[in-house]
């Protein structure tokens, strides 16, 4: 995911099991301060608001 200035601030790890099946969603930062909120899906892109 990246930020409105294009730079990477984190991703979504999506895990399924054997029947791929959704396992969990892991997010992980880049950044150095944990984010306070999720980001947002924009016409299919997920998005940090600005």
């Amino acid at each position: 995911m990246y930020d409105a200035s294009g730079s990477g601030v984190g991703m979504i790890l999506v895990w399924t099991d054997r029947a791929a099946t959704l396992a969990a969603l892991e997010f992980a930062w880049v950044t150095d301060e944990m984010p306070t909120s999720l980001p947002v899906v924009v016409d299919g892109w997920l998005s940090w608001p600005s």
